[in-house]
C-alpha cells in the first residue's frame, strides 16, 4: 500500500471538518487533526486521520482507539467514510448535559 502524504491526509480531515459543519456542529482543522466543539462547550473531541499498522488511513479518538461503524463495533471506519464519522462524533460530544437541583 502506497504512504499518504500529509497533503492528501489534510484533505480527509477537511472534508470532515466540512461535513462536521454542514452537521451543526463547530469543528475547527488542524492538520491531520479535527477538534469538534459541542453546541454547550461541555465537550470537546479531537479526531486524527492516521494510517493504522496495515497502511489504511483510518479516524481515531483522541484517546487513542481507531474510530469503529455504530452498527458494527468490528468493522472501523476508513479516511473516506465521512458520514458515518460525523454521526459518530455527533454520538460523543451531543451528549446531553443533566442539571441536577
Amino acid at each position: 500500500m502506497k504512504p499518504y502524504t500529509s497533503e492528501e491526509i489534510s484533505a480527509f480531515a477537511k472534508w470532515l471538518t466540512q461535513a462536521c459543519q454542514e452537521a451543526g456542529l463547530t469543528a475547527e482543522q488542524y492538520g491531520a487533526k479535527v477538534r469538534i466543539i459541542a453546541q454547550s462547550h461541555f465537550l470537546t473531541e479531537e479526531v486524527e486521520c492516521r494510517p493504522d499498522h496495515d497502511g489504511s488511513l483510518r479516524w481515531w479518538w483522541s484517546w487513542g482507539k481507531p474510530i469503529a461503524d455504530r452498527q458494527d463495533h468490528t468493522r472501523l471506519l476508513t479516511a473516506d467514510e465521512v458520514d458515518d464519522l460525523v454521526a459518530a462524533i455527533r454520538q460523543v460530544v451531543a451528549i446531553p448535559i443533566r442539571w441536577r437541583p
